[in-house]
């Protein structure tokens, strides 16, 4: 019989490194082709506010989610979520 050997343990993940940051969901609407999808318009205290998407509709709706405090994981690589560009997490 063949041993298995066991799994690699996960990589640890050094938290220091997220540049994590309180923001304020200025407008939100529902994304035009995703049905799971809000797409957030977030002042995190830069020029310009981020567009992020996020997969919350499920579970608010636009009016609870409009002027809400969010985290923000705001040193993510931009990434396209049905086409539209998210600018964090």
């Amino acid at each position: 019989k063949k041993e298995k050997t066991p799994p690699p343990p996960p990589p640890e993940i050094d938290i220091s490194k997220l540049d994590i940051r309180v923001g304020i969901i200025n407008k939100v609407w529902e994304h035009e082709e995703a049905d799971k999808l809000y797409c957030e318009q977030i002042d995190i205290g830069e020029e310009e506010p981020r567009k992020i998407a996020s997969g919350l509709k499920a579970y608010y709706t636009l009016e609870q989610m409009e002027g809400q405090r969010v985290l923000v994981l705001a040193n993510l690589k931009t990434r396209k979520l049905v086409g539209f560009p998210s600018h964090g997490m």
